[in-house]
This record gives C-alpha cells, sequence and structure tokens, in this order.
C-alpha cells in the first residue's frame, strides 16, 4: 500500500528560516563589501568576493557551527530539549493523508506567494534568454575570433554583449576605426573572462531571494567590477586611456536592455572614468582581503542566530533507524488526559524510569506501532481525532531526563459522510468500462455516518479495498476532511483501477 505523511508545514517553516538565515549572511557579506572593497582597485579579487559571497550564503545555513560557537550563542540551550508537538497529520501516518485543521493555512499561502514569486522571476529570466538568442538567430552575424558579432537594425540600440556575442547597431558603424576596435575588444573581454556565467548565476539565486534585493545588489555589483576589468583590459596599452575615457562619455547609454548582458557605457561611467585614472591599491590595501574571514565567520554566526537554539532532541537524526541513547530515563509525567488514567497511559507508552532515553523510541510508543498499541492510537480508535501530545524532555545534571507529556485531547469525532472516489490509470484519460462502481467499493468499508471515528477501521477499510482485487492495491489513499466547529469528519477514499 501507497503511504503519504504530510509533513509540509514543519519543512515550509525549516524553509522559511533557511530563507531568513541566508539573506542574513548576504546583508553581512554586503555590508563587509561596500565597507571595505568596494573602492579597491583589485577587481579580480573583487570579483571572486562577490561570487563567493553569493555561493557561501546559500550554504552556510545548511552548516552548523561548531559546539564550542554554539555553547556561546545558547549556553543554557544544550540542557534542555523539546520534541516537535505532533498533529493530526503526523498521527494518521503512515497509512493516510490527513486534512489540516479548519482555518487559514497561512504557510501554505505564504509558501505559494512565495514560488509564484520565484516562478515569475524564473519567467523573466527564460524570456530574457529567449529574447537573445532570437536576436542571435535572426539577424545578420560574422565571425569574430572566438564569437560572433550581431549587427542589429535599430540604431538607437546600445553596444551589448552576452557570452560569445557582441551586439552592435547601424550607428556604431559610424565610429572610427580606432572607436569601433575599443568597443569590440571591450565587449570581447566579457565574453573571454565569461562574466555572463557570474550574471547567471545571481540570476538565478535572484529567483529565490526575489524578496530582499540583496542579491541584485551582488549582481549590480558583478556587472561593474566586470565593467571595471574590461575597462583595464582595453586601455592597458599606454596612451589609450584619453581616448577611451571619450568613447564611453560619447557611448552613455540608458537603461538596460535585459539585467543579464553588458552593455558597453552606462550611467556608471564617471565611476569607470575614475577607476581608469585610479592608483593600484597599495599592498597594505589589499590586507583588508584579510578581513573576509572574520566578515564570513559573523555570516555564519547571524545565520545560525536566525536557527532555532541546537538541543538534545533536535541533534537526533530522525531518520536514524536505531534508537540512539541519552542517558537514562527520570521521571514520566503526563499533564492535562482526561479520558485515558496516567496508568493506562503509561502502559501504553511502555517506558519507565531508569530506561534508556531515546528521542526515535518515545516518537514511536507516543505517535505510531504497527499494531495501533501507541498512545495516540489508543486516543484516535475512541473518536478522538484532534488528540495531540507536546513531549519535552529536560536533562538534568546527573545525565538522567525527565519528561513532561503534556495531552490535548480534544472533543470525540463522529463520522458524518464516506465517499469513494474512483481515478483512471496515469496512462488513460478516462475510466475502462470494467471500472470498479464506487457502491461496490462501498460495501467493503465498514465505517457509517453517525458512528465515532476510529484510525483503525480506517486502516482496515484501506486494506480492504487493498485485498479486494478490484482496485490498484498500491494506490488506496485516505482524506479524512475534519470539521472542527461541528466535530465531525468527512472520509474521503480515493482508489486508482487496476
Amino acid at each position: 500500500m501507497r503511504t503519504r505523511l504530510k509533513t509540509r508545514p514543519a519543512v515550509g517553516s525549516s524553509f522559511f528560516l533557511y530563507l531568513a538565515a541566508a539573506t542574513a549572511c548576504q546583508g553581512v557579506f554586503a555590508l563587509g563589501y561596500w565597507l571595505l572593497l568596494a573602492q579597491l582597485s583589485t577587481f579580480a579579487w573583487n570579483r571572486a568576493y562577490l561570487l563567493s559571497a553569493l555561493v557561501l550564503s546559500a550554504v552556510l545555513p545548511l552548516v552548523a557551527l561548531p559546539a564550542a560557537w554554539s555553547q556561546l550563542l545558547w549556553p543554557a540551550a544544550l540542557p534542555t530539549a523539546t520534541l516537535p508537538t505532533w498533529h493530526l497529520g503526523a498521527a494518521l501516518a503512515p497509512a493516510t493523508t490527513a486534512a489540516a485543521p479548519a482555518g487559514i493555512p497561512w504557510l501554505s499561502v505564504a509558501l505559494a506567494v512565495y514560488w509564484l514569486g520565484v516562478g515569475y522571476r524564473a519567467w523573466g529570466t527564460l524570456r530574457h534568454l529567449g529574447w537573445l538568442y532570437s536576436l542571435s538567430r535572426w539577424h545578420p552575424r560574422t565571425r569574430l575570433g572566438q564569437g560572433w558579432l550581431v549587427q542589429l537594425p535599430e540604431p538607437s540600440r546600445p553596444a551589448f554583449s552576452f557570452g560569445r556575442f557582441v551586439f552592435l547597431s547601424p550607428a556604431h558603424a559610424q565610429l572610427s576605426d580606432a572607436e569601433y576596435a575599443l568597443l569590440v575588444q571591450h565587449e570581447q573581454v566579457h565574453g573571454a573572462q565569461y562574466h555572463s556565467l557570474d550574471l547567471l548565476l545571481a540570476e538565478a539565486l535572484g529567483w529565490f531571494f526575489w524578496f530582499n534585493g540583496l542579491v541584485f545588489y551582488f549582481q549590480r555589483q558583478l556587472r561593474l567590477v566586470h565593467e571595471y576589468l574590461a575597462d583595464a583590459a582595453v586601455t592597458r596599452p599606454a596612451g589609450r586611456r584619453t581616448a577611451y575615457g571619450h568613447l564611453l562619455l560619447k557611448l552613455a547609454a540608458g537603461p538596460l536592455p535585459t539585467s543579464l548582458v553588458h552593455p558597453f557605457s552606462t550611467k556608471q561611467v564617471t565611476q569607470r572614468i575614475h577607476m581608469l585614472t585610479f592608483p593600484p591599491s597599495s599592498p597594505m590595501k589589499k590586507l583588508r582581503f584579510l578581513l573576509v574571514v572574520p566578515v564570513a565567520a559573523l555570516a555564519w554566526v547571524g545565520a545560525a542566530v536566525l536557527r532555532p537554539a541546537p538541543s538534545v532532541a533536535a541533534s537526533l537524526p530522525s531518520t536514524q533507524p536505531v534508537a540512539e541513547a541519552q542517558g537514562r530515563i527520570g521521571t514520566i509525567t503526563w499533564r492535562g488526559n482526561k479520558f485515558l488514567t496516567t496508568a493506562q497511559l503509561n502502559e501504553a507508552l511502555g517506558l519507565k524510569a531508569g530506561d534508556t532515553y531515546s528521542k526515535e523510541v518515545l516518537g514511536t510508543t507516543l505517535f505510531y506501532r504497527p499494531d495501533n498499541s501507541d498512545v495516540t492510537s489508543r486516543y484516535m480508535d475512541n473518536g478522538y481525532l484532534f488528540f495531540q501530545v507536546t513531549p519535552s524532555a529536560t536533562t538534568r545534571p546527573d545525565g538522567t531526563t525527565d519528561i513532561v507529556l503534556t495531552i490535548n485531547e480534544g472533543p470525540v469525532a463522529h463520522i458524518n459522510t464516506v465517499t469513494v472516489f474512483v481515478r483512471a490509470k496515469e496512462s488513460k484519460k478516462g475510466l475502462a468500462p470494467d471500472a470498479p462502481q464506487p457502491e461496490k467499493l462501498s460495501q467493503l468499508i465498514a465505517l457509517n455516518p453517525g458512528e465515532l471515528f476510529s484510525r483503525a477501521k480506517l486502516l482496515q477499510a484501506q486494506r480492504n479495498l487493498a485485498a479486494s482485487g478490484l482496485v490498484d492495491p498500491t494506490k488506496v489513499d485516505i482524506n479524512p476532511k475534519p470539521d472542527p466547529a461541528t466535530n465531525k469528519v468527512n472520509i474521503d477514499f480515493a482508489v486508482t483501477e487496476k
């Protein structure tokens, strides 16, 4: 049988925390560049810093801090651990898919808005790449060394390049031979040094960080550094700087046709001419790059601060198949239970003082055992569909761990409707004539409107459908739809024809 577990809220929360941590990293790196490096004439080093900052901002939030650093940041975090709260979706797993409680799913809405923004930015990039491809494909072009020179028909189009393609307009043919050669050489430097790949990397990261603008700051700084590098390469022979500066002023252009290209002359003309006459940075100024290490460390710490404080429970891998001991259990305390007594809960839990403490074993005994003897099953098999239990663990100085289990039983839920949907195979557009009828399949489900909700009966109904031979046994899905306002639940079974 196919099983599904809804983890989207937890994953979504973690993902937004990652985005916040990565944004913090970008902010630290951007501030460091603006304060320390932006005015240096070490253009190749500046380029390396900007590219490294983009990559490290995405990677550092995923890397845990050393234990000594964590202890300095959260001195009281390690002794106390708070285990996650399990809701309906986890309680029904691994055999079913449960609907979320009623209310506005703000996290899902935020995720939808975020991914719409990502899609919009990605579509814009693909549209611009398509536009550049059509320009290079449908306009006259001639071989230019290892690249191509594309002649565009619009006289007002500024000179620009992308990759190995240099795009010029009829107006540029009016330049003198010397000016034309400088213009073409400048654009060829961009292609030879693979500057477009830098912009594509920043553009791709900009899809996922469209909301903060910091990636676009890096993209603008990268483009400016690219222009400095190309300007320096063209004016390296003596006597070219004056003529080249005049050409920059002469071809000063307006807005970029797209953020993916390198225009010959933009509104940063004054800065570029200033850099042409700027003396090389002294060795002492180059020592500023040693400060990159503390800047990166500060970005790493900033990312860690935005993550939850590390804990004993959080440090255990949730997918570890073998329980990992964390000392011994000290005391077990139940709070909020009314339906089951403390003795009955302890019996279902199957743990006692002195047993080895393990987050994995505790999670299994609380939320799911294959034989339905776990605590959650004891409640959900008796109508407590909205049952929740929040475990927390506190480690004592002697190494033992006290466990507190807070229960919110919620009201008893009754079944409202039971519906069966028959789906066609993925390879077909419609149901086959001999596909099983929902009415016939409903006879295999021992659930009736008005009776108490029972997870055990729900799973038995799923097994009955899978073993019937009428449907694909690997594609029997259950979707309970609880309504907290009425304390009733609609149950949908979705099956696929054989």
